[in-house]
């Protein structure tokens, strides 16, 4: 029994650590650094300067467009209304390329609908199975 206890003990303790190294070279990725390069920066809504060599993002306010909620001051990007063909489309996977409003309210709590990287799936709308 005790080594049962072990094992299982071992095994947690693998996939823990596993799983928060997962995290830090996810954290890496170069679309979670927009100011790295011109295709990062332009994919997350920035403009690239050449001349400075850097991204230049702006905040937006409520209401403006947004593909990401990092480029909106509440940090919430809120999706459109879906046509019944997105609607669709959602219960199989992901849809790409949409266009959505910052949120307004910066103290969001709960689940948000988000248009994330220009994304929005059954999770990031907060939708059941």
């Amino acid at each position: 029994m005790r080594k049962i206890i072990l094992y299982v003990f071992i095994t947690f303790l693998i996939i823990n650590v596993a799983g928060i190294a997962l995290g830090f070279l996810y954290s890496y990725l170069p679309v979670h650094h927009p100011q790295k390069n011109k295709q990062a920066c332009e994919s997350v809504g920035g403009e690239w300067s050449d001349e400075k060599n850097m991204c230049l993002l702006s905040y937006k306010e409520s209401g403006e467009q947004c593909t990401d909620g990092g480029q909106c001051i509440s940090g919430i990007c809120f999706p459109p209304a879906l046509s019944d063909e997105q609607k669709i489309a959602i219960a199989h996977g992901s849809i790409k390329n949409i266009i959505g409003a910052c949120y307004a309210d910066e103290f969001a709590s709960g689940c948000v609908k988000q248009v994330i990287m220009g994304t929005i799936s059954k999770e990031s709308l907060c939708l059941d199975n």
